[in-house]
């Protein structure tokens, strides 16, 4: 359960924080690692659609207290390529 409220709390962060760049769609999975010392998680941006020719970005990294602000830095690294 705890992955669970962890994984709705950055989606739901993610929205509020990405929903003035038009994104419609976002995709959270968290998971523990197999060594059980960190939990992982996943985060893939989409805008037009839901289909893997309209995924913006796709960012997987540690879940610590900086990772919704390395999604958005990585995100707006990427738009301005």
């Amino acid at each position: 359960m705890k992955l669970y409220k962890q994984e709705k709390l950055v989606e739901k962060l993610l929205q509020f924080r990405l929903k003035k760049q038009g994104f419609n769609l976002l995709k959270v999975e968290c998971y523990n690692r197999f060594d059980g010392d960190h939990t992982m998680c996943r985060v893939e941006v989409f805008r037009g659609g839901k289909g893997i020719n309209n995924r913006v970005m796709k960012y997987e990294a540690y879940l610590d207290e900086s990772y919704v602000l390395n999604v958005e830095n990585y995100l707006k690294k990427l738009l301005e390529q």
